[in-house]
């Protein structure tokens, strides 16, 4: 195919130029038109205008042009033809002969001979030149026979080469009878081998053949419109052809010669034009040279003057400016993230220290604030980085003295597209390796790790709205990280898409997402898991296995050394000093300002909050042994299962407070006020309640084994079952408590007011109860054995008949008499 290729050779006449009003535009102007970008709805027109002339003026001039060269080509076919004859009479006859063979010739139609039949090299030329049936002179009626010496001559011209002159211009090419056969069988391969190509094209390799067109003479070809994208057109001579709309994207036109042919809406995107001569050529645009390899090309002069360099130079400056700020912003968050201790951030502490303005930037603010920030310098950068690329798309991506667009451009601005450039990337360097990575990381990954590190330092603060904030942030990031590389491709080599199906997109859009997505989904998941979840440690919630789903997040992170709970070990989030304990009302809190603060799971060993406003406050299964909570206001806080062991919170206000299963031995709540408090299953040995208000606070199965609990105000209070052995409750008021099975073995009940208590099956022995009131007291079921109720008021001896062992405890006389009147008969008859 290529050999036969090669030896085509198409030459048709010149077309004569259209004598209207519109004509085409010059170089100049084509010069200045190009040199800016083109309106899309201008050049539609234009081209739309164009089409309907160039059409009318090629059916107009090839009639015309047909015409003139049959009969220039007829001419001299008929005086190719000439016999030379031996004498002169054969010479008088060849000459009436031809004489009458040049005058049909001159009426534009070929002459017949006396039988009206058509010679075989007249044939040849009639078909090559498209004569019509209606030119065809019909056979004559009438046989006439010829000469001897003309019959025998006609075979003998058979025989020999017939020459036919075709003249175009200066040129003059000579054609065979068998060469015109070949001709015509070679134009049809051509259409074939195109149809082939644009299958191939169409498919993406699957079905067709790639065209290969290398050394063909396709010389002033008609091929207007046609798909030669990725064909091989190495060395292909085109000079003068009609390639008008025609797609050569990634074609290979090494050295390809297209002097004076006509590339008007021509698309060479990503082709590669190495010494390729263009010169005469018309309508070429610089902006459909995009990514072109131009090395050694040679140019129109309108095209070669033109200089993006300047439009790449103002948007590599934009684009640098910003992703150095940004690049600047990654890293001081990043160094104040470092910075952030957990008592700064809890206490919303100024990120910067100014001596106008204290808290000018709140650290809470400033970790939502920075990754929006973030966000959207980022998306800005990446449309900066866009533009950018895209104009160095459209531009050639070597130029023909070898120069490259990226020649100027910053490594980090430009590694990120260096595997997208056909020409300058250099896969073998190391170094290129190294800042080509570099900088994709840096371009796409810079501000999502950055929003990553926030989210996870701001863990600890366990704000559900904060965290889902910058959770939706980093996924969103993180998908245009993802989706920056495949636009990048397409806006680089946009004729590897342009075939692309909407499934395929859609396929490809949902690639893209499907990473980031799943990402954010795992993050979100994570954050549940740990503001909702529990901690790896098996001493929060005993009951729950350490397999349990909602310790799968802390543990993980604990995997990694890093605990999501905040760490106010030893640390003093208040400064304001506490007055000395002294009886009276309870603080009201003026210290910093922590109310709905999330601390579960905390650790604050000795840890100071004294005076501090934490209303609300959720320090639930923290670790805060021997902190200070002096005149703090806790007031409806919850610190169910927190460990408080020795925990300072003399006059601390504790109104509401749920404190179930809390660990509170040797805790001081001295004056404090925990009314309505919830205390069921808390352990409160030895834990100091002196002046306290206990009132209705719920205690049931609570410990309270050697408490303090003088001149405690525990009206109302619900201690079920609970344990106050060895408690001290001197002037205690338990009026009206509930103390159904309460153990208060050997309790000093010294002036406690039990009116109208129950203490229905409650363990009194060796308790002592001097100066009690007892007056309504129940005590249906009470063990009593060695119980001292000498000194008691208000007892009767039918709340002693109600109680199990009475014989042994001690009593006034005239109690004891009148227990022993009332209910000795029964005691008596009971015994054996």
């Amino acid at each position: 195919m290529k050999e036969r290729l090669a030896k085509l050779n198409i030459t048709l006449p010149e077309t004569p130029k259209p004598s209207g009003t519109e004509r085409l535009a010059t170089a100049e102007e084509l010069a200045e038109i190009g040199g800016a970008p083109p309106d899309q709805l201008e050049e539609a027109q234009i081209l739309a205008l164009l089409e309907v002339q160039m059409k009318e003026d090629l059916q107009r001039a090839a009639a015309e042009s047909a015409e003139q060269a049959r009969q220039a080509a007829l001419q001299e076919l008929a005086a190719a033809l000439k016999p030379e004859p031996a004498d002169a009479p054969e010479k008088s006859a060849c000459g009436d002969k031809m004489k009458a063979a040049s005058e049909p010739a001159a009426a534009g139609k070929l002459p017949p001979n006396a039988a009206g039949i058509l010679s075989e090299p007249e044939r040849v030329a009639a078909a090559f030149f498209g004569a019509g049936e209606d030119e065809m002179p019909l056979p004559a009626p009438v046989e006439v026979r010829a000469p001897m010496e003309t019959q025998s001559q006609e075979p003998l011209q058979a025989e020999f080469v017939a020459e036919l002159a075709m003249e175009t211009g200066t040129e003059i090419i000579a054609i065979s009878r068998e060469e015109a056969r070949d001709l015509k069988t070679e134009l049809l391969e051509v259409a074939e081998a195109l149809d082939q190509h644009k299958l191939w094209v169409e498919s993406n390799g699957k079905e067709g053949i790639r065209g290969d067109f290398a050394g063909a003479n396709l010389s002033d070809a008609d091929l207007t419109g046609v798909n030669l994208q990725g064909a091989d057109l190495t060395k292909v001579n085109l000079r003068g052809a009609d390639l008008s709309m025609a797609n050569l994207r990634g074609a290979n036109l090494v050295e390809a010669d297209l002097r004076e042919s006509n590339l008007l809406g021509t698309e060479f995107s990503g082709a590669n034009l190495m010494g390729a001569n263009f010169y005469g050529a018309q309508g070429l645009w610089a902006g459909r040279l995009g990514g072109t390899n131009l090395f050694d090309a040679t140019l129109p002069e309108a095209v070669g003057a033109y200089d993006g360099g300047k439009t790449i130079g103002q948007f590599t400056q934009a684009a640098r400016r910003f992703y150095l700020l940004l690049i600047a912003i990654c890293i001081g968050g990043c160094a104040m993230v470092a910075l952030t201790t957990d008592v700064r951030l809890l206490l919303d502490e100024s990120a910067t220290v100014s001596a106008r303005i204290p808290n000018i930037l709140p650290l809470q603010g400033f970790y939502m604030g920075a990754p929006l920030l973030l966000t959207v310098l980022y998306l800005r950068l990446q449309f900066l980085l866009l533009r950018l690329w895209g104009s160095m798309g459209a531009l050639p991506a070597v130029f023909p003295d070898g120069q490259t667009p990226e020649k100027d451009g910053s490594w980090y601005l430009m590694g990120p597209i260096r595997q997208h450039l056909r020409w300058t990337r250099d896969p073998r360097s190391p170094l290129a390796m190294v800042e080509c990575r570099l900088a994709k990381i840096l371009a796409y990954w810079a501000v999502p790790a950055t929003v990553f590190v926030f989210w996870l330092r701001y863990l600890v603060m366990q704000d559900y709205r904060g965290t889902l904030l910058q959770v939706f942030l980093m996924t969103l990031v993180a998908a245009a990280g993802f989706a920056m590389p495949r636009i990048v491709a397409r806006v680089l080599r946009p004729g590897d898409w342009t075939d692309e199906s909407t499934p395929q997109f859609v396929r490809d859009v949902a690639g893209a997402f499907r990473i980031p997505v799943a990402v954010g989904l795992v993050v979100f998941l994570m954050s549940l898991g740990v503001i909702h979840g529990l901690p790896p440690e098996l001493s929060a919630h005993p009951e729950v296995a350490r397999s349990d789903p909602r310790r799968w997040a802390a543990t993980a992170f604990q995997a990694l050394g890093y605990r999501p709970y905040a760490d106010v070990t030893e640390e003093s989030i208040s400064t304001s000093a506490t007055k000395p304990v002294t009886d009276g009302e309870t603080g009201t809190g003026s210290g910093p300002r922590l109310n709905e603060i999330n601390l579960r799971y905390s650790r604050g060993y000795r840890s100071q909050f004294a005076g501090a406003r934490m209303w609300r406050a959720n320090l639930e299964g923290s670790s805060l042994s021997e902190a200070d909570f002096r005149a703090a206001n806790l007031r409806e806080a919850v610190l169910r299962g927190a460990n408080l062991d020795r925990l300072q919170a003399a006059k601390a206000n504790l109104v509401s407070a749920d404190a179930q299963g809390a660990q509170l031995a040797g805790a001081d709540f001295r004056n404090a006020d925990l009314s309505y408090a919830n205390l069921d299953g808390a352990m409160l040995t030895t834990a100091n309640f002196g002046h306290a208000t206990l009132y209705a606070v719920k205690l049931r199965h609570a410990d309270l084994l050697r408490a303090e609990l003088s001149h405690a105000d525990l009206r109302d209070v619900k201690l079920d079952d609970a344990v106050l052995s060895m408690a001290s409750m001197e002037q205690t008021d338990f009026s009206a408590a509930k103390m159904t099975g309460v153990n208060l073995t050997g309790a000093q009940a010294k002036g406690t007011i039990f009116l109208e208590a129950d203490m229905s099956r409650a363990d009194l022995r060796g308790a002592t109860f001097p100066g009690a009131i007892l007056r309504d007291t129940k005590l249906d079921g009470a063990r009593v054995e060695g119980a001292d109720f000498r000194g008691a008021l208000g007892l009767q001896a039918w709340q002693v008949c109600t109680t199990t062992g009475w014989p042994g405890a001690q009593f006034d006389a005239d109690v004891k008499a009148a227990v022993l009147q009332s209910c000795g008969a029964a005691q008596n008859s009971i015994k054996p």
